[in-house]
């Protein structure tokens, strides 16, 4: 692939689709009161993920075909695991009205699977790439990255603007974008 005017828009679309569940993220922890420091470390770990799932992608699609196909179906397990179980948490928050945010990513452990939970999509991305070169490949996660961070910036101060108004009502939000998430995982996965 030729790396031209096209092919940046076409990251960039990438990019903005990729960065959906990471928009949801942001909301979410915004509207659960995670600090900027706290949301900037977020993103670029959210930013990260979404850069080394695409390149793994794509290195794995030159590798085996039927490989790629073991460790999407793998990892989108793994995705659905962890938003459901943050989507759970989030209800129970909201039950309990508490001003904690027991959804919204906190210690790095929780950060960590977020973060690799919202990069299943992006890895089935690098699959699609496979016919770029070392560069492109290089260019066009970069992009995603970048496109994942400023997505995730905005959401979270959205969230953080509108969800200490809302309280309880974001909680329920926040669970039901989880859970959103997971139910889409596993429709795009295996349907």
């Amino acid at each position: 692939m030729r790396v031209n005017g096209i092919f940046y828009l076409n990251s960039l679309l990438l990019g903005v689709g990729l960065a959906v569940d990471a928009f949801i993220i942001a909301l979410s922890n915004g509207m659960n009161g995670i600090g900027g420091r706290r949301g900037s470390i977020v993103a670029t770990l959210l930013a990260v993920f979404q850069f080394a799932a695409v390149m793994a992608g794509w290195v794995v699609a030159y590798a085996a075909h039927e490989l790629c196909d073991w460790i999407v179906k793998v990892f989108s397990w793994i995705a659905v695991v962890v938003f459901l179980y943050m989507g759970v948490k989030m209800f129970m928050s909201a039950a309990r009205k508490t001003e904690q945010s027991s959804g919204a990513a906190h210690g790095i452990a929780a950060v960590l699977l977020s973060s690799a939970a919202a990069s299943v999509d992006a890895l089935t991305v690098g699959f699609t790439i496979e016919e770029y070169g070392a560069v492109a490949a290089l260019i066009c996660s970069a992009i995603i990255a970048a496109v994942t961070f400023m997505v995730y910036t905005c959401g979270h101060f959205l969230g953080k603007r509108f969800g200490v108004k809302f309280g309880t009502v974001a909680s329920v939000v926040g669970g039901i974008a989880f859970v959103a998430i997971a139910v889409e995982i596993i429709v795009t996965t295996y349907v």
